[in-house]
């Protein structure tokens, strides 16, 4: 037997620029007891606080302004937005949401309010009064309501000419474009800017010559002022372009050829802007009056599968990063799940879709319609999370990825390695998997061997397990794992070509088998991965070629299965390994790609890890353990191995070749992340067979 206990460090791989495919986030809770989202409606302004308002949908409570303050980590509700607009004690429908960028202009934050409560008013309660224009003074700390829109409708755009001190709204339902003068304190309807029932555009522009620009659901461009006096239709532009999608603009449901967000690139002398759904960035130049479609910034996710975004109206938070050339932008997936961070270097024209964003436990929030830069190097957006089965809405945070290093990678030292064990009766021919069995031992599956075998840690063989090959009770034909209940002691061997598992006393004697060849309930057809929950009463077995999670209780009755074959999140493509968290979480390892993360009942929740992230472009196996990290045997295309680590949010963290005498690279099989913290790999090469142990470095 070649055995060999080493104490020493496999250095991991260098960090890279490549993005980890996580953005860890914070949530900085406000303590407002049922918040709804804002769009918009967050800045960074120039005292260094983030300001911004939670909207409500309910008639008894206003929108809140809040401030954020990042040098002391502390938030203050400054008021509710009712009263701001000087309309406490009405009883009428409050001042619900602001679903408009902010402008700091001399000391000042000017914005816009909307309706947040929706129907018919309840007895006792006036009409909503309509939306205002607002101001808060950032030194006194007062609000002062500057004007109220006509007809009682509510305000969702707003843009500021500063120069001549002119606010410009556009209102809801009837799409009127409203100006306010500073200087004059004189309000002006300026008349309707679509047809009725069609959507409002949610972003507005003031170019070079003082004219505002936005669009209408048909994909015209339309000016006010600047070169021309009154509402002018530009003749030469158009969003209506064929790489956006097909709309009807009489439905409702989507933006239609609305551009969605709007960006002034001061030195370029361009505005960048995004179309909705179809995620398409484009550049328009006021002084010719040219749009050009530039690239399609969606995640990478709805890019590669060739999607568009769940949220039919497309994500609004895109800005201009602090370098002044690079965009920024949060946008969905296609099933809405998580928000990833775009950035788009206009000068060299680099895609880089850095990830999803995730809060400390793993939470993936959603539906994020805002965005900031705070002088702390931080990403601040108002986004949505479940908390406590409950979602809830609040600003959360990020640190900017292209300004903050990530942390140092762990290290991880091999303690134990062995390979071709003696004294056995039949050797090893293939060490496809290990797992642990009450009492600290290894148990190897034997796949190509048809035997499971047991060893001490160091490698000494101590029995074989079940009749070897064939077909009858307690034999195998190409077992892929087992796994042991450690409430009872019980060995569970994926029996995969015999397309059943089987069951054995602590001893290794044989006790029962359940399961059979086909595609009903209960059957299987090539069974690869096991794993117990956290209290042993249900086990998850990876049913490859029918692409499903099976479900059993511990005697072998079958209680669900979950999962379909194909591309989209949370479909399953050849599943391989199975891991499980304290929550009772399913990490599921698909061959080629990506890890699927499932609620203990099947109910999908993310993915992380497709092929080609990092090189890494297919797992033959994986182990989550129970904090959720997840451990992965890695290939590339050049044929390279590696255990590959995402963290429990599905940060990718490292990875590291497992070596052999004289520094020869190992195939890996599978890896099991055991209870008692360490990690066991199935090692392999044309002539070796058998298993290294590794602990985590603090």
């Amino acid at each position: 037997m070649q055995l060999l206990i080493v104490l020493l460090s496999i250095a991991t791989l260098a960090w890279s620029a490549e993005p980890t495919g996580i953005l860890p986030a914070k949530w900085h809770p406000a303590n407002f007891p049922d918040p709804d989202d804002s769009f918009n409606g967050v800045t960074a302004a120039s005292d260094g606080r983030i300001y911004y308002a939670l909207g409500s949908r309910e008639i008894t409570i206003g929108a809140q302004f809040y401030v954020y303050d990042p040098a002391t980590a502390q938030t203050r509700n400054l008021g509710d937005l009712t009263e701001a607009a000087g309309e406490k004690g009405q009883k009428a429908v409050p001042q619900g949401k602001v679903h408009v960028n902010f402008h700091e202009h001399k000391g000042k934050l000017y914005f816009a309010t909307h309706a947040g409560y929706s129907g018919a008013p309840p007895s006792g309660y006036q009409p909503y009064p309509g939306g205002h224009f607002l101001s808060y003074d950032l030194v006194t700390g007062r609000f002062e309501s500057l004007a109220v829109m006509p007809k009682r409708e509510s305000v969702v755009t707003m843009t500021m000419d500063t120069k001549q001190g002119i606010l410009y709204g556009l209102t809801s339902p009837s799409a009127h474009l409203i100006a306010y003068d500073l200087g004059s304190k004189q309000t002006r309807d300026l008349g309707p800017t679509s047809e009725p029932g069609r959507g409002v555009c949610r972003a507005m522009g003031v170019d070079q010559f003082g004219g505002v620009l936005f669009t209408t659901s048909t994909g015209d461009i339309w000016r006010y002022g600047g070169k021309t006096p009154g509402l002018v239709k530009l003749a030469a532009s158009s969003l209506k372009r064929d790489v956006l999608g097909q709309w009807d603009p009489t439905k409702p449901g989507s933006m239609a050829y609305h551009w969605r967000q709007l960006v002034w690139a001061p030195g370029a002398r361009v505005f960048y802007g995004v179309h909705g759904t179809s995620g398409y960035l484009f550049r328009f130049n006021p002084y010719s009056e040219q749009l050009d479609i530039v690239e399609r910034i969606a995640s990478e996710k709805s890019r590669r599968l060739g999607l568009y975004d769940t949220f039919a109206f497309g994500y609004l938070g895109l800005t201009l990063g602090p370098d002044g050339h690079t965009l920024y932008y949060l946008t969905g997936t296609p099933l809405g799940e998580e928000i990833r961070f775009i950035t788009y270097d206009t000068q060299n024209g680099k895609y880089t879709d850095h990830g999803a964003v995730a809060l400390d436990d793993g939470t993936r929030p959603f539906f994020a319609q805002s965005i900031a830069m705070g002088r702390d190097k931080r990403v601040y957006f108002l986004s949505k999370a479940r908390e406590n089965g409950k979602v809830r809405a609040g600003l959360m945070s990020f640190p900017d990825p292209l300004q903050t290093a990530p942390p140092p990678a762990p290290r991880f030292r091999q303690i134990i390695r062995w390979t071709n064990p003696t004294g056995m009766p039949h050797p090893l021919r293939e060490a496809h998997n290990s797992a642990i069995d009450r009492d600290g031992n290894v148990i190897l599956t034997d796949s190509i061997g048809a035997r499971v075998q047991r060893f001490t840690r160091e490698g000494k063989w101590l029995n074989e397990i079940g009749g070897g090959p064939g077909a009858g009770p307690g034999q195998f034909a190409g077992p892929r794992e087992s796994r042991v209940n450690m409430n009872t002691g019980e060995i569970f061997v994926a029996d995969s070509d015999n397309h059943r598992i089987q069951v054995f006393d602590h001893t290794g004697k044989y006790l029962r088998k359940f399961g059979s060849e086909g595609r009903g309930p209960g059957q299987m057809l090539r069974v690869h991965g096991l794993v117990f929950s956290p209290d042993y009463k249900r086990l998850y077995a990876a049913d490859v070629d029918n692409d499903r999670i099976m479900v059993f209780d511990p005697s072998g009755r079958h209680l669900f299965s979950f999962g379909t074959r194909g591309e989209r999140p949370g479909q399953l493509r050849d599943a391989h390994g199975l891991g499980i968290d304290t929550d009772g979480n399913i990490y599921v390892s698909n061959y080629f790609g990506p890890v699927s993360k499932f609620d203990s009942d099947g109910k999908f929740l993310y993915e992380y890890g497709e092929s080609g992230h990092h090189g890494w472009t297919h797992y033959h196996h994986g182990m989550a353990d129970r904090q959720g990290t997840m451990f992965l045997a890695g290939r590339t295309v050049t044929n390279r191995n590696g255990i590959v680590v995402y963290d429990h949010r599905g940060a990718y963290v490292t990875s590291l070749p497992v070596l052999g005498d004289g520094g020869a690279e190992l195939s890996i099989k599978s890896i099991d992340a055991a209870a008692d913290g360490r990690i066991y790999v199935t090692i392999e090469s044309r002539d070796l067979h058998g298993l290294a142990v590794y602990v985590r470095e603090e």
